[in-house]
């Protein structure tokens, strides 16, 4: 196909129009037709498909060229250049409501002619290819599971995807302009902390500020949803907000559906040792001792916390979660307990620590055994006198503060290594909650793999909705040193390279898939007991207590797994 420029003359005035055609024909244009009125414009603008249209403004007829640009810029995306001998500011100010790509004066000469059709061609181009990148991304916005909206700097709408206003049970058109807060139809307790991250200064937001905000939306006649929203300033500019919905409904369904057996808020398993776990966690829910949970890396410390919050009679109070490894060890001090203007160099206003952002509810100290020894000083005496004291003052200010904490050391080797303080250690275990690692409660596996499937399914909009059996086998003969973060990480990535609905073991990271390479026979005898038993019952999970598909799972005979089973006691 040609790439000269066809070019559609609108002009009265048949000499102009033959100078023009002449110019036009000595750059290397392609004049298609010469019309003289604005009605003819119109049609041949929709006939002849030109590249470009040189108009008259002012044209014989009812029709005008200004009225002529405007219906053709209507029905197509065709660049305007207009010719006039008139420049008053009346015909120019009607001629910029059409949004022209160039503008004449006669006379003109060629060079001034050529020098404004080649911008007009060059803009339009430009223009066309911004529209066709913005279509592109609205087209994929719109694709995703997730739902995503814009806002500008005054809380108002300038983008709402498709998926999002089925989720707000509203259209992109009538979103688009109203504030955000007259478009979500949130409760109460879900609209303030949206309100407090929408409004915050984007400096000021910490990264417990980032986790999603959960909310019930209900819509007259029509579905109810369970949504998680995440809150996040554009980079391109502070004051704006990009919100992302997340359609966790069918997690939340799974949850429901879980019995009290399966699951203790955000945790799951039914071993035994997640049961003694969870009990645990009853027990000291509804008391303000302190708290100590102990477990590897991965193995829900948070969520055993949040746990114990939302089960005490705290839970409608505040729970601030404080990661004391990436505390800054000279800013430590400052950062839980608070600090007065002018206490340090760079403290420029009075700003209270974590202690006092969690009065009435929990604090959750993750990793406690990272402290600073001249921190932990100061908390004992916070836990003690129940009052904290900021930097810079005297006076205490009492807090009614329960203390979880949490870590993956020994703190009695920490004691003897003169890293921690004997006296801090008594008083925050006080009650303890140990949580198993993984490999520990391999019967926990087609369980948690189910559960994060939906969980992961719900966030990427894969279509993995199980996990084969060579898959499982493989997960059950890895040892998990990252537990279930690990499994949860290992998970995403196999839903990376999964095709179908079906996770294979193919799928699973390298040294998953390398776990099972071993013999049965060389398994079964590096393995304890409890162990195997373990095993055995995550197969007749995965199974459905199917035997035979059991035994082939382990890798043993059915008369094996009879034997293993009277053994151990497995009904």
């Amino acid at each position: 196909m040609s790439t000269t420029p066809r070019v559609l003359i609108v002009e009265d005035e048949f000499a102009v129009a033959m100078e023009l055609e002449d110019h036009l024909g000595a750059m290397g244009y392609t004049v298609i037709d010469h019309v003289m009125t604005g009605a003819e414009a119109v049609e041949r603008a929709e006939q002849a498909d030109p590249t470009l249209v040189l108009m008259d403004v002012r044209l014989d007829g009812p029709m005008d060229g200004v009225e002529a640009a405007l219906r053709i810029r209507a029905s197509r995306s065709l660049p305007v250049v207009f010719v006039t001998a008139y420049s008053d500011d009346d015909t120019l100010e009607r001629a910029t409501e059409t949004t022209p790509y160039g503008y004449i004066v006669k006379p003109f000469d060629r060079r001034e002619l050529y020098a404004t059709l080649e911008v007009a061609r060059r803009t339009h181009a430009l223009q066309r290819r911004v529209e066709q990148a913005r279509d592109d991304l609205h087209q994929l916005l719109n694709g995703l599971r997730q739902g995503t909206a814009l806002t500008d700097a005054d809380g108002r709408l300038t983008f709402l995807s498709e998926p999002a206003a089925r989720l707000l049970g509203t259209t992109p058109d009538a979103a688009t302009g109203t504030p955000w807060d007259e478009v979500l139809p949130f409760g109460e307790v879900p609209m303030e902390a949206l309100c407090e991250r929408m409004t915050a200064p984007t400096g000021t937001l910490r990264d417990e500020d980032l986790d999603p905000i959960s909310a019930s939306l209900t819509h007259e006649d029509g579905p109810s949803y369970h949504v998680e929203t995440e809150v996040r300033p554009d980079p391109r500019k502070e004051a704006r907000r990009i919100l992302v919905f997340y359609d966790v409904t069918e997690v939340h369904s799974l949850r429901r559906l879980l019995d009290d057996r399966e699951r203790f808020h955000d945790l799951v398993g039914t071993s035994d040792p997640m049961q003694d776990a969870f009990e645990q966690m009853r027990s000291v829910a509804d008391v303000k001792t302190t708290v100590l949970i102990q477990g590897e890396t991965g193995t829900g410390k948070e969520l055993a916390a949040r746990a114990i919050h939302e089960e005490s009679p705290r839970s409608e109070h505040p729970f601030v979660a404080v990661n004391c490894a990436a505390l800054d060890p000279d800013l430590a001090a400052s950062q839980l307990f608070g600090h007065r203007s002018g206490a340090f160099t760079g403290a420029t206003e009075d700003r209270a620590g974590y202690f006092e952002a969690a009065d009435g509810g929990t604090l959750f100290l993750d990793e406690i055994g990272d402290i600073p020894l001249d921190t932990q000083r100061q908390l004992l005496r916070v836990l003690e006198e129940e009052a904290v004291t900021r930097l810079g003052e005297t006076e205490p200010r009492p807090v009614d503060v329960r203390i979880v904490a949490a870590t993956h050391r020994d703190l009695d080797e920490e004691v003897e290594a003169n890293r921690f303080r004997q006296d801090l250690l008594y008083r925050i275990r006080i009650a303890r909650v140990q949580l198993p690692p993984l490999r520990d409660r391999r019967s926990d596996l087609p369980l948690l793999v189910r559960t994060l499937l939906r969980e992961l399914r719900a966030r990427t909009g894969g279509d993995v909705a199980s996990v084969g059996d060579d898959a499982l086998g493989r997960m059950l003969d890895y040892e998990w040193p990252g537990n279930v973060r690990e499994l949860r990480n290992a998970l995403e990535a196999a839903l990376v390279r999964a095709q179908g609905d079906v996770l294979r073991a193919e799928h699973l990271p390298p040294e998953i898939r390398a776990a099972g390479a071993s013999s049965a026979a060389d398994r079964t005898e590096k393995i304890s007991d409890d162990d195997e038993a373990e095993r055995i019952r995550a197969a007749l999970e995965q199974t459905g207590d199917n035997r035979s598909e059991a035994a082939e799972l382990l890798g043993i005979s059915r008369a094996t797994l009879y034997r293993r089973l009277d053994e151990y006691g497995i009904e």
